[in-house]
C-alpha cells in the first residue's frame, strides 16, 4: 500500500511541475507577443515617417508684385556684414510671396543667418502693417550659424485674417569685423498674411495620425509659416532621425520652394530676445 502512495505522490508532484512549465511558457509566449506587437507598432510608425513625402501647393499659382524682393537673400541694409564666400548668404526662409501664409495670430519667422555672436553686435527684428510699425524687437545673435526663428509676442495683437504685413530682418555687425574685408547686406524683409482654416484643413489636421502628417496637410493647403515651424520642432526633439532630415532636404529643395541651398545648414532654433528693448505700437 505504502508503494502506491509513494507512486501518488510522485505523480501529483510531476503534474504540479507539469502545470507549472506550462504556465512559465504560457507567461513567456504572451511576454513575446507583447513585445512583438509593441516593436511591430514602433516599425510601423518609424515606416510612415520614412514614407511621408510633403508636397508643397502654393495657393497663388502667380501671384502679383507687391513689392517683395524676387530674391530670398539679403538685399540692402543699414550696415553690412562681411562676405562669407563658404557659406550662403542670409536668407529668409518663410515671407516669398508664395509662402508668406499662416493660420496662426503669432508666427514664427525662420530665417537663415550665417553670422555669429562674435561677428555680430546684434540684430533688429520688425513687423509693419502698411506705414506704422507695430513691432519691434532687439535680439542677440546666437553663438553658431544656422535657421533661426523669432515668434511673435502674445503682448501685441494677434495678426488679423485676410491683412497682409511686411516684417524686417537686420543685422548690426560690427565696424572692426568689416576692415579689409567685402561687405555684403545684412537685411532681408519678407510677407505674413493670416488666412482662416479650411474645414477640409481642420478636418485632416484631426485625422492625422502623426505630427509629420499634419505637417503634409498644411503644406498640401499652402501654409508655409506653419509647415517649417512643425518641420523644425519635429527636427529640434529628434536631431538624430534620418527619415525628419531627409523630410525637411527634399521640402526646402522643391523647385516651387528655392531653398535647396540653406536646406543643409543646421537648426539653431528661436532666437533669444532683448526684452528691454523691445517696443510695439
Amino acid at each position: 500500500m505504502y508503494p502506491i502512495l509513494l507512486n501518488w505522490k510522485k505523480l501529483i508532484q510531476l503534474q504540479r511541475k507539469g502545470l507549472f512549465i506550462l504556465l512559465w511558457v504560457l507567461i513567456s509566449l504572451v511576454s513575446c507577443s507583447m513585445h512583438l506587437v509593441a516593436w511591430g507598432e514602433n516599425q510601423t510608425i518609424n515606416n510612415r515617417k520614412s514614407q511621408v513625402q510633403i508636397h508643397f501647393i502654393p495657393v497663388e499659382k502667380d501671384p502679383p508684385n507687391r513689392g517683395t524682393p524676387p530674391t530670398k537673400e539679403g538685399t540692402g541694409s543699414r550696415g553690412n556684414c562681411i562676405y562669407k564666400q563658404d557659406m550662403p548668404p542670409l536668407t529668409r526662409i518663410v515671407g516669398d510671396s508664395q509662402l508668406k501664409l499662416t493660420t496662426k495670430g503669432y508666427p514664427t519667422f525662420w530665417i537663415y543667418l550665417p553670422y555669429t555672436s562674435q561677428e555680430a553686435t546684434n540684430g533688429e527684428f520688425s513687423l509693419q502693417d502698411g506705414d506704422s510699425e507695430i513691432y519691434r524687437t532687439h535680439f542677440q545673435l546666437p553663438a553658431k550659424s544656422g535657421i533661426v526663428g523669432i515668434s511673435l509676442p502674445s503682448t501685441i495683437p494677434a495678426l488679423v485674417v485676410g491683412k497682409e504685413y511686411r516684417w524686417y530682418f537686420d543685422i548690426n555687425c560690427s565696424a572692426s569685423a568689416l576692415s579689409g574685408n567685402s561687405p555684403t547686406p545684412a537685411s532681408v524683409t519678407g510677407l505674413v498674411q493670416r488666412i482662416s482654416i479650411s474645414a477640409e484643413l481642420e478636418r485632416e489636421l484631426k485625422t492625422a495620425k502623426t505630427p509629420l502628417e499634419q505637417i503634409v496637410a498644411y503644406a498640401k493647403h499652402g501654409i508655409w509659416y506653419e509647415t517649417v515651424t512643425e518641420l523644425v520642432q519635429l527636427r529640434l526633439q529628434e536631431p538624430n532621425n534620418s527619415a525628419l532630415k531627409k523630410a525637411w532636404i527634399d521640402l526646402l529643395s522643391l523647385e516651387n520652394v528655392g531653398l535647396k541651398k540653406v536646406s543643409q545648414e543646421p537648426i539653431v532654433g528661436n532666437i533669444t530676445l532683448d526684452l528691454s528693448k523691445i517696443s510695439s505700437d
